[in-house]
């Protein structure tokens, strides 16, 4: 599905080191938001699949949609299908978004939602998404052949998707060895784009952002509204999506100093989270069509 190429109102905002070299892993941490998952199960022990918040207000049908982006998170963490928040108290919040992305007020709350609409990690995964689709098994020297390829071609189409051609490089050397976690579902190719793991990151990072009191609701619901716009722009169905969240998160492990046996792992939860939305008559996805 060809994406659109809309200059959303976040726009992608320069100036954060973090966002034009490889992102930051930060120590002793599994995944980018290894405190969301345990917060929730600490909560969510007796808590269904699909937890709500008791008495939270009543969604309208924009924002019922808007929070289905991130029911992959909420499941996989246990954090409310039904409200903007992870119902954390605002130092937690904030000690959450200080450590895996570095927000700290207002203004780089904003930073980070101009990055996620702006680019994300679809630029990247665009300028090397052609020379990683290509089978697992190669011998030695097509393989060679291959990465010889991309090694003259990348410079040229990272100027063109607007990106430094030593970030393009860095991206495909550390997912070419890997590749095939990026194929998804019965698919034997990796997905078209990653445009649901930014989208589904926007919903996800508004609930911190709105614990921390860093945004007011209005303005969490109009990014999310863009990331709505963002992911149907490139997918066209919740599988798609699915397939690029779990995809663009693989491919964000690989290039940040993930194991793959961490990678691998983490998949997993992604996937059982994924699967219960797509087959639960109860769950979000199945509520609301794509």
């Amino acid at each position: 599905m060809t994406g659109r190429r809309d200059l959303p109102r976040y726009g992608c905002t320069p100036g954060r080191a973090d966002h034009l070299g490889p992102p930051r892993r930060v120590p002793g941490s599994f995944r980018e938001e290894k405190w969301v998952g345990l917060l929730g199960k600490l909560r969510g022990v007796l808590a269904t699949n699909f937890p709500e918040l008791p008495d939270a207000p009543v969604l309208t049908p924009f924002q019922e949609r808007g929070l289905a982006l991130g029911a992959v998170y909420a499941v996989e963490g246990a954090l409310p299908v039904n409200a903007l928040t992870a119902d954390v108290d605002p130092v937690t919040a904030m000690r959450i978004l200080a450590a895996d992305w570095d927000v700290r007020d207002t203004a780089s709350a904003r930073t980070a939602y101009g990055y996620l609409l702006g680019g994300g990690h679809r630029t990247r995964y665009d300028c090397v998404r052609n020379h990683l689709n290509v089978p697992g098994e190669l011998s030695h020297s097509v393989e060679r052949a291959v990465t010889e390829r991309a090694v003259r071609e990348l410079p040229a189409v990272a100027s063109r998707h607007g990106q430094r051609s030593e970030e393009a490089l860095h991206w495909f050397r550390h997912a070419w060895p890997h590749r095939t976690v990026l194929v998804q579902g019965t698919s034997r190719t990796i997905p078209e784009s990653v445009a649901g793991w930014d989208a589904a990151r926007v919903v996800h990072i508004s609930r911190y952002f709105l614990d921390a009191g860093y945004v007011r609701p209005d303005e969490a619901w109009t990014a999310i509204g863009e990331a709505v716009t963002l992911a149907r722009s490139y997918h066209g169905s919740w599988e798609s999506f699915e397939a690029g969240f779990l995809a663009g998160r693989a491919f964000w492990q690989l290039g940040s100093g993930f194991e793959i046996g961490e990678i691998v792992r983490d998949q997993l939860g992604f996937l059982k989270a994924g699967r219960l939305l797509r087959t639960r008559q109860d769950s979000p996805w199945a509520r609301i069509a794509w």
